[in-house]
């Protein structure tokens, strides 16, 4: 079965970064024996003065497929204790999300959590919702980090938020490709408008300059493309992005 584990407020402004220690927790996992990691999802949350955050407040999280989720989470739970770094309020959370009901009171969780001030009470609640279908913990300090968690765990499942871990580079800068030849090379399930997310055909002319960014959309890792006068161009990676 599949399962979306995501974690958040792990990490501190000297750390490796919550993503990368995502990345090293299913490396865990695999060497375990207890399930295999895919790529890994940023989805940024609210940012406001009433919620603590290194950074830019933004969960982590991927796919692992697996056969026994509650080993999973108990041993991703374990694995969070001593690896999250000093003085973070780290959370998990792992979702079933071929098992789910009802995921609109998820769904709406994830959302809110863009726009407004959550609790962990909320996130609890909302939890509860779905038992032996989602697990969310507390691994140090406050534990605020299981509203994240929860809230990350929530746009990965609707499929079309956030950004993938990662940059993608042109193997020689200038190549001109087909649409469909870039994604096949690059690692893309499809290529969309920038300006209105509409899918750009595969035959369309493209030249990659510069080194670019992947994100979700339609439960599919999606290049955004920027029309150039004659031929297409994959939107740059801005250098202040993180």
């Amino acid at each position: 079965m599949r399962a979306y584990l995501c974690i958040d407020d792990t990490d501190n402004l000297e750390s490796i970064g919550t993503g990368k220690l995502l990345e090293n927790l299913c490396a865990a996992l695999k060497a375990a024996g207890l399930g295999t990691g895919s790529f890994v999802t940023r989805h940024q949350l609210f940012v406001h003065e009433d919620i603590p955050y290194t950074s830019h407040n933004s969960a982590m999280c991927t796919e692992v497929a697996l056969d026994d989720p509650e080993a999973v989470a108990r041993f991703a739970g374990d694995y969070l204790s001593h690896h999250a770094a000093q003085g973070s309020d780290p959370g998990l959370c792992l979702l079933l999300p071929d098992e789910l009901q009802d995921a609109g009171p998820l769904m709406e969780y994830g959302r809110r959590a863009k726009a407004e001030v959550l609790t962990k009470e909320a996130a609890r609640q909302t939890a509860a919702r779905y038992p032996g279908k989602v697990w969310l913990s507390e691994h140090g300090g406050t534990g605020i980090g299981i509203i994240g968690a929860l809230a990350g765990a929530a746009l990965r499942l609707d499929g079309s938020d956030g950004r993938v871990k990662g940059k993608i580079h042109p193997e020689t800068p200038g190549e001109r490709l087909t649409v469909g030849e870039f994604c096949r090379k690059y690692g893309f399930g499809q290529a969309v408008r920038e300006a209105d997310g509409e899918p750009v055909a595969d035959d369309e002319p493209l030249i990659f300059r510069e080194q670019t960014k992947a994100v979700y959309r339609n439960h599919k890792v999606t290049a955004l493309l920027i029309w150039h006068g004659d031929h297409w161009e994959p939107k740059p990676k801005l250098r202040r992005e993180k």
